[in-house]
């Protein structure tokens, strides 16, 4: 299936006359009639144009929105890589796969300081402890400007290029790659097995350990990008209901992470300032911002834990 918006893309990019907006993924193309390596295809064609038109913003500027754009086309192109891959029994796609994933991990500092400083770091503190609250800002946006400096020259190197370059040429293969011809059938078992998975976290996770709920958010996060990438192939409003109970439980997941950010955050702060001799007044800040948040997770953990297991009452759209 001939696509020429991905090739067009990448070489703007390269140029640095791509789009200078973020873009956040687009609906699905795909369609009942299509064999499954076309719908393989023209996945794999909207991540990778949605990964190079957010590169572009990061060439030109600063772009927050830009940057968590960019990192969600990588972990997009990631479950697509890992979940057709296994279905295809197509061992090598999954080199391909830690490519990306080493890309997105590059990328993570600079959006985990970015929802940091604009997000969450706005714990309350008493009047006494402004100067020092100020500080630790200070402190917090100086790793961000460096985080973003590594971030710039991620994508402008060559392994990045190369990713690029690699899943163009993927998307207009004409690789003989499935083994089973039946549409139906294969998209049943992409959401049955990811399913699965999602569903032995969520045993695991009952007990409320932070690892076990990190690891079910990430499982529903990958549930979530396959349904999205076959809804064109089920009935909309099925689809709909269920993208939509999916979304508001990875919320109450994703309310936990962020804690966890926070107290990694100020860990690492506190090391690399060490030798700086950081103020007794910085660390008792950094030390209420972390406490804050660390109190309220025990309740948010119990409210994501019901909804998880009003989640599991919810009936797949795929049957």
């Amino acid at each position: 299936m001939d696509d020429p918006r991905p090739v067009s893309i990448h070489s703007l990019v390269r140029k640095g006359l791509g789009p200078a907006q973020p873009v956040k993924a687009r609906p699905a193309r795909i369609n009942h009639t299509m064999r499954p390596e076309d719908v393989f295809r023209a996945t794999l064609s909207d991540c990778l144009a949605q990964m190079t038109a957010n590169a572009a913003t990061l060439r030109v500027g600063r772009s927050v929105e830009g940057l968590h754009q960019l990192r969600v086309a990588l972990r997009r192109l990631e479950v697509v890589l890992k979940a057709f891959g296994e279905e295809f029994r197509q061992d090598w796609l999954s080199d391909l796969r830690g490519r990306a994933k080493i890309l997105s991990a590059r990328l993570g500092p600079a959006r985990d300081l970015d929802v940091f400083v604009t997000e969450l770091l706005d714990a309350p503190a008493d009047a006494s402890e402004r100067e020092a609250f100020l500080s630790l800002r200070t402190h917090m946006e100086e790793m961000r400007d460096k985080a973003w400096k590594d971030a710039v020259e991620c994508v402008a190197g060559a392994d990045f290029a190369l990713l690029a370059e690699d899943m163009a040429a993927l998307v207009h293969s004409r690789l003989p790659l499935a083994r089973d011809g039946k549409l139906s059938r294969m998209a049943r078992r992409l959401l049955d097995r990811q399913q699965t998975r999602a569903f032995k976290r969520g045993r695991k996770a009952r007990g409320g350990d932070e690892a076990d709920l990190h690891r079910l958010r990430i499982a529903l996060k990958k549930l979530r990008y396959i349904a999205e990438f076959l809804a064109p192939l089920y009935d909309k409003r099925e689809v709909k209901y269920y993208v939509r109970e999916l979304r508001g439980l990875q919320e109450h997941l994703g309310a936990i992470n962020d804690i966890a950010h926070v107290r990694a955050t100020m860990a690492t702060l506190l090391r690399e300032t060490d030798t700086k001799r950081i103020a007794p007044g910085e660390r008792y800040v950094a030390g209420l911002v972390a406490g804050w948040y660390r109190a309220r997770r025990p309740h948010i953990a119990k409210q994501a834990l019901k909804r998880w297991k009003k989640f599991r009452k919810v009936k797949p759209f795929w049957g």
